[in-house]
């Protein structure tokens, strides 16, 4: 069964096309230039404009596909490609025996079976992303294409993308962000060529991406918490929300992030469901390593409680609903974090330092490593031991202890 297709007319404007979104294909003419319509297919998001005109030299009417809205600035030239469209049609340099206007022609005739980068990424997104891939990823994914891959090649055929071009793009993402972010970048399109090479899209074996030169970022310190430290971060977390004016929730989303050595995605964005008090677990549905367990100590369930009831209350799936919208986890803890740290009197860190402060923690009490993997959510033991070695300085007063009872 064919699929259904609405069909309307509304003269064409650069505001409501760039807005368009339906569930259905829709069909829409153009009210002021006769033959010019778009459509829109629902399962892409993809809107392709087309030119009916009747074709002097073989006296049938042909539907010519005029291309893409990606590959367009503006409505203005969709109009100006259709009036040549028409213009070649009625001269008749449509016809195979003509041969004026050739690269409009080809155009014309073979740019339906070339692939736009901005059309093909929204397939492998339906195709494959969605099937392979992590929720998490495929936001991850999304937001990596929107902001730094499409600027660059939306606009283009796939099949035009050369290695210097991503030579040049690799450079352009790293001065932007880091190298840590642009290999990332880097890694996302060329799983996108790869699968373009198993549709056919591009020739077997032809992924540039390899061969690009990637760099690395300088190796970063941790800052981490000593038992001290610990307590001049919390009295000032408590005292936050009074002396900053800024909302308690954030302040409390910090604190539960000390208390679990959590990544701070799988705080920000916990949802209801997946908190058990009476069982003193949290039930990750997705996290680095996919779905896990958190074992609750008891200051994080009084951490936990208040914050529940509230979301409750509100009507939100988050634990940590955002402050101006409730269908969206809370945002920004940077910013009282960084607060917290200059009332507190200790020095600069990143909001990742407090999970190395936790498991560092942990390894300085002689935890077991094995159960400090298991609350970290690492996959291998080796992850957990490379913090061990943050606790060196415990290590050399051990084995000072154990020699100076040896020679005494």
């Amino acid at each position: 069964m064919s699929e259904k297709w609405i069909c309307k007319k509304r003269a064409f404007k650069d505001t409501w096309i760039e807005r368009l979104e339906a569930d259905a294909n829709m069909q829409i003419s153009d009210g002021n230039i006769p033959g010019l319509y778009l459509r829109y297919y629902k399962t892409t998001k993809a809107v392709s404009f087309f030119m009916g005109c009747k074709i002097r030299s073989t006296g049938k009417r042909k539907n010519i596909f005029l291309g893409r809205w990606s590959e367009f600035t503006n409505v203005d030239e969709v109009i100006a490609r259709a009036k040549e469209c028409r213009k070649m049609a009625l001269v008749g340099s449509l016809s195979p025996d003509v041969s004026d206007n050739e690269e409009l022609k080809k155009q014309i005739i073979e740019g339906s079976s070339r692939k736009m980068f901005d059309d093909t990424f929204m397939l492998y997104i339906e195709k494959y992303s969605t099937l392979f891939k992590k929720p998490s990823t495929q936001k991850t994914d999304k937001l990596q294409y929107r902001l730094y891959i499409k600027p660059l090649f939306g606009k283009r055929y796939i099949d035009t993308i050369q290695e210097k071009d991503l030579v040049e793009a690799y450079a352009t993402w790293a001065k932007k962000t880091s190298f840590s972010t642009a290999n990332k970048i880097l890694s996302l399109v060329s799983s996108f060529w790869d699968w373009c090479e198993s549709y056919g899209y591009l020739p077997r074996r032809s992924n540039p991406c390899s061969y690009i030169k990637k760099g690395s970022n300088p190796k970063y310190k941790p800052t981490v918490l000593d038992q001290e430290g610990y307590k001049k971060l919390f009295k000032s977390l408590e005292e936050g929300p009074a002396r900053s004016r800024m909302h308690p929730r954030l302040f409390r989303v910090i604190k539960l992030l000390a208390l679990t050595g959590c990544r701070c995605s799988e705080i920000r964005d916990l949802e209801v469901d997946e908190v058990s008090l009476t069982e003193k677990m949290i039930h990750l549905k997705d996290s680095k390593t996919g779905a896990r367990d958190v074992k609750l100590a008891d200051a994080a369930l009084k951490e936990l409680e208040p914050a529940i009831k509230e979301a409750t209350m509100m009507g939100s799936k988050y634990v940590f609903p955002g402050i101006y919208d409730k269908d969206k986890s809370v945002d920004n803890i940077r910013k009282p974090f960084e607060w917290a740290l200059k009332d507190a009197g200790l020095p600069h860190m990143r909001i990742h330092d407090l999970r190395h402060s936790f498991i560092t923690m942990g390894a300085n009490m002689g935890e077991n490593m094995n159960a400090m993997k298991d609350a970290a959510g690492h996959s291998r033991l080796t992850t957990t031991e490379h913090y061990s070695h943050l606790a060196e300085a415990e290590t050399f007063k051990a084995v000072n202890h154990i020699t100076e009872a040896i020679c005494e």
